[in-house]
């Protein structure tokens, strides 16, 4: 495991992001934390907790699911004399008067009937009709303007996504939580640096990141890796690069939190303390409510959470950028699963063509030719092929579909037009393409599009479990579909 330096010199405050990380990472922990105490004690703390009236909020139901929205605001009301130096650049923080604002957010869903949860992340720049406003501008204006309530509204008449309860977390909290569970753990594949943010990781490997070394990472928009030598150009995705890198840190960071604050008596009050310090929540949300959710946390693996992003596409390009649009249906099935809603249904949101989907191929077989014949395969059944190229190595037994988690729906029509089927794997690295196809040995062909049909309600495809030979094997370069770093 590697460690890093923390950064030499503090960042003007104008580039620090209001990042919803910090938010979700203090709110999921204040519920896990609390899981572990008595009910008193957890009545007791949670009335210190800052509760504000938010209109409008869908109503909680026995036994249904819940919608949490999360935020992270810039606020710097509690930043502590010695570190104002990294937040502001006056003294007393009086260049950053005005009103506070959010750069995204998120909708934390959790279904009891299916004991899974979901994080869904909305764009900062997704434009759409702000509520009580006749105007479409970038959603996080409707905070800006209206603050919660109009934030809330705006979500839920232009997005139709229903909430039930608010939480947001100014940002100063992010590091004093990840320094009270002494760190988290991210895979490097390879030396990475970020010159606005600070980040610096000069060796490829398992690092562990500081309160200081993970808000460099958590806020970069910047994110270059070394290749070949040579820096590359900075991450082409920006905002959204941010946010997928964000969601490897959260399943780390909950991860972390749940076992050390759990294990920990000195850790856990710690947690319980930046939790009730940072957050501020609806007045509806009540200690039942909360005291359910934290038992749901308890038992939950981090690991199983499923992280997504709304689907979109930029408004414009380079001095004519004008945000970002939904991409549709594939927008429509992440706000339906958020809602509870089954979009698999002949003719729902789950209706898409193999032509809509990129897809690239990597031949993980060794078999001469391999990834081009695949390739024409698909082409023939009209999927969109943009490249092919050898996988990182030749062992691979059975296919593997690596897919963008908001992808899943196009992953899933892949796989049943294989004839030997495949094992679906989310991988927000990839980048260019919606999916990254490994051909193992047991590809048998592709099945004509007659063949394939979107499945009906509670139906699921088949998968295939791939095994890794122990024969050694040339490993030739990657072309996209890495294997994750053991950490």
């Amino acid at each position: 495991m590697t460690r890093v330096a923390a950064p030499s010199r503090a960042t003007p405050a104008r580039r620090w992001p209001r990042r919803l990380l910090i938010g979700l990472c203090a709110f999921v922990a204040l519920c896990v934390v609390l899981a572990g105490s008595g009910y008193a004690y957890l009545r007791w703390r949670f009335s210190q907790v800052h509760k504000i009236p938010i209109p409008g909020l869908a109503e909680d139901k026995a036994g249904a699911s819940m919608n949490v929205l999360l935020i992270g605001t810039d606020s710097r009301a509690n930043i502590p004399a010695e570190d104002r130096k990294a937040f502001c650049e006056r003294p007393d923080c009086s260049d950053q008067a005005g009103p506070s604002r959010t750069d995204t957010m998120m909708i934390l869903h959790i279904d009891p009937k299916q004991k899974k949860a979901a994080i869904l992340s909305i764009p900062r720049d997704l434009v759409v009709t702000i509520a009580d406003t006749n105007r479409r501008d970038r959603i996080n204006t409707a905070y800006t303007t209206g603050e919660a309530p109009r934030l809330v509204k705006t979500i839920q008449t232009s997005l139709g996504v229903q909430v039930n309860h608010y939480a947001a977390v100014d940002f100063v909290g992010f590091k004093a939580i990840v320094d009270a569970v002494g760190g988290v753990e991210i895979p490097f594949p390879s030396p990475a640096r970020d010159l606005k943010s600070n980040l610096n990781i000069p060796q490829a490997g398992c690092v562990k990141l500081d309160g200081t070394q993970a808000l460099a990472y958590a806020r970069s928009r910047h994110y270059q890796q070394l290749d070949g030598g040579r820096w590359s150009a900075d991450d082409p995705r920006a905002d959204i690069g941010r946010i997928e890198r964000q969601k490897v840190f959260i399943q780390r960071m909950m991860k972390k939190a749940v076992s050390q604050g759990l294990g920990n008596p000195f850790t856990l009050n710690r947690l319980i303390g930046i939790g009730i310090a940072k957050v501020t929540i609806d007045k509806a949300f009540s200690t039942k409510d909360i005291y359910n959710l934290a038992k749901r946390f308890r038992s939950l693996d981090p690991t199983k959470v499923d992280l997504l992003t709304l689907p979109t596409k930029a408004i414009g390009g380079g001095a004519s950028y004008g945000g970002e649009q939904l991409v549709e249906p594939l927008a429509q099935v992440l706000i339906d699963r958020i809602n509870g809603i089954d979009s698999t249904r002949p003719g729902g949101a789950l209706a898409v063509k193999p032509s809509d989907v990129r897809v690239r191929v990597l031949n993980g077989a060794g078999t001469a030719g391999l990834a081009s014949r695949v390739s024409g395969d698909l082409r023939n059944q009209q999927y969109n092929v943009v490249d092919n190229g050898n996988a990182n190595n030749f062992n691979y037994a059975g296919s593997i579909i690596r897919h963008r988690p908001e992808a899943i729906v196009k992953a899933q029509l892949l796989q049943r037009s294989l004839v030997s089927g495949a094992q679906l794997v989310p991988d927000p690295t990839l980048q260019g393409v919606d999916v990254a196809l490994v051909v193992g040995r047991d590809y048998a062909g592709a099945r004509p599009p007659a063949a394939v049909t979107t499945p009906t309600t509670g139906a699921s495809p088949s998968t295939t479990t791939t095994t890794i030979s122990n024969r050694p094997q040339p490993v030739p370069p990657s072309k996209g579909a890495p294997i994750p770093l053991p950490c």
